[in-house]
């Protein structure tokens, strides 16, 4: 019994000693853990602004326009590791309009940075992943969008902007702005944004009346100027109250939703809202939104257009331009090019052949274009996206040989365009001679001891299937007899044999077939995109720590309790 109770004493003692020793390594290796922890690091080299598209910003802006900030960076020299970060914040009166991003390598996709926007402290922290661990001399690109924040500027003119890096200034521009004081005041006014983070929902705000204006029988009308949308018949609100200017922004003030006494009649590209006799009294905002059917791209625009009537007849207009705007983009608005180069079976230009530009994500004819004399087109002003080049008309005298010619993203070179050659074949002629009916006439022959009043005539007809005779007087008879189908009739008598041959030649087809030889694309990354170029080296730095010097300490010190709990076990025993 004693011996049992020294034995439970034993093992708790041991059971202790395990935790303590366990105690000691998760202190150990938190403590290896910290002397790795991430860092602040300035890899930016270059910070300035441009417009939406990447271009100059040498004209006024207004409180809905964006610009961009752009900025390079590069990892050589700066030991950057998974996990340090770089900060960039803005200074007032310049906000953040874009949501997170990423920064990915052009060429394996792979993410280098992460980037996490938080509009209220203007701030973006790019995060770095694995990949910088694992390449050499990293370095790339990217871009977000800014705007000037009209609550806090009150003046038009110049308006700052300065940009920090890890909390130092590493920009200082400025930007024209030009809409303080600007009313406003039309009988309808339409603006727009993106509602979602995925860039697929736009929303709509129409203002009703701000001149206060008598219309008779009013009725609002709105067209969608695309297509692969539609609109989104629950988003539809409308207010009546009283439209005022507060600080230097309109504003319904009194509102009440007044959707239920009015109908929206919805088409597939269009609405239609009835509001009956308007006063200057009756003033309204309506509110709706519009779903796209697929995935816009940086610099897409879209268009809508609205107008009001009175008694059927147009009070005024109203059209907005929504840009899809999204940081890091791997495009530069519009601002792509498509060439098509047309040519015959020889490869020389054609005149004169007719093709559309699709683009393919919503189906949208860009337009029909017919090759010069150079069997050229040009298109300009795209997006980089997929295309479809349909040749729907070939030059006189040839043939569609390939109807559809696709164009995708990265077939667009480093100077933004793409080249395709297409190739006509000449229209196929079928030529068959007619058969050639062949007659021989013999005299009589000399071997033949027979006086023969005439000379001997022969005659042959051939139409297939007519059997012919050929028949002489007296003393000599001649018969030559065409089985059908044969063409050819061959008369003989027993000397001299005349022999006469007829060849009829065969109708050519020529077709010709050109495979277009495989191209080799090279995708590169304009001035603003996120692409990131880095070399083909894989650099391995110094292993991770696995944990084997902290795991050696934990066995050696178990190693210690176990050998010390074996001893008093003994020494226990011996007493007993």
């Amino acid at each position: 019994m004693k011996f049992k109770g020294n034995l439970i004493k034993l093992f708790s003692y041991f059971v202790l000693c395990v935790a303590a020793a366990i105690l000691l390594y998760s202190k150990n290796a938190s403590a290896e853990t910290s002397s790795a922890t991430s860092k602040v690091v300035d890899t930016l080299t270059t910070v300035n602004i441009s417009n939406d598209q990447g271009g100059n910003l040498d004209s006024e802006i207004s409180q809905w326009d964006k610009f961009r900030v752009n900025a390079t960076f590069n990892l050589d020299g700066k030991d950057v590791k998974e996990g340090d970060t770089t900060e960039l914040t803005l200074e007032n009166p310049i906000i953040i309009k874009s949501t997170d991003f990423e920064i990915r390598d052009p060429k394996s996709n792979e993410i280098i940075a992460q980037a996490k926007v938080d509009a209220v402290t203007k701030k973006i922290t790019l995060t770095y992943t694995k990949f910088v661990e694992t390449h050499s001399d990293v370095s790339g690109n990217f871009f977000f969008y800014a705007a000037v924040d009209s609550g806090k500027q009150k003046q038009n003119g110049d308006v700052p902007v300065k940009v920090n890096v890890n909390n130092k200034l590493k920009y200082e521009g400025k930007v024209k702005y030009g809409v303080i004081g600007s009313d406003n005041t039309f009988v309808l006014f339409k603006t727009s944004w993106i509602a979602t983070a995925d860039n697929k929902t736009i929303g709509y705000r129409v203002s009703v009346n701000r001149t206060k204006e008598n219309i008779n029988n009013a009725k609002v009308v709105d067209t969608l100027q695309f297509g692969s949308a539609q609109y989104d018949k629950d988003s539809f609100r409308i207010l009546k109250g009283e439209w005022k200017q507060v600080n230097g922004k309109w504003k319904l003030e009194n509102a009440q939703d007044v959707t239920a006494n009015y109908t929206v009649t919805v088409t597939n590209n269009s609405f239609e809202i009835n509001l009956g006799n308007v006063t200057s009294e009756d003033q309204f905002q309506i509110e709706y939104k519009v779903q796209l059917n697929y995935t816009p791209v940086d610099g897409e625009s879209f268009t809508n257009n609205v107008s009001i009537l009175g008694n059927d007849n147009v009070v005024a207009d109203a059209k907005s331009n929504t840009k899809i705007q999204i940081a890091g983009g791997t495009g530069v608005g519009y601002v792509y090019t498509i060439n098509v180069h047309k040519t015959d079976n020889k490869n020389q230009p054609l005149k004169g052949a007719k093709f559309q530009i699709i683009r393919e994500a919503n189906q949208q004819v860009i337009g029909e274009y017919t090759t010069n004399d150079n069997g050229n087109i040009t298109v300009k002003n795209l997006l980089k996206d997929k295309y479809i080049i349909k040749e729907i008309e070939a030059p006189a005298g040839y043939i569609i040989d390939v109807p559809e010619t696709i164009v995708n993203p990265a077939d667009f070179s480093s100077d933004y365009s793409v080249t395709k050659d297409v190739v006509n074949s000449p229209t196929t002629t079928t030529t068959t001679e007619a058969p050639t009916t062949v007659v021989t006439t013999t005299e009589a022959p000399t071997t033949v001891a027979t006086t023969t009043e005439a000379p001997t005539t022969v005659v042959t007809t051939t139409e297939a299937p007519t059997t012919v005779a050929t028949t002489t007087e007296a003393p000599t008879t001649v018969v030559t007899t065409t089985e059908a189908p044969t063409t050819v009739a061959t008369t003989t008598t027993e000397a001299p044999t005349t022999v006469v041959t007829t060849t009829t030649e065969a109708p050519t087809t020529v077709a010709t077939t050109t495979t277009e030889a495989p191209t080799t694309i090279v995708s590169t990354t304009e001035g603003s995109s996120t692409a990131v170029v880095t070399t083909e080296t894989t650099t391995t730095s110094e292993l991770p720590n696995t944990g084997t010097k902290s795991m050696n300490m934990f066995v050696a010190i178990l190693s210690v309790v176990m050998g010390s709990a074996l001893v008093l076990f003994n020494k226990k025993k011996t007493q007993n």
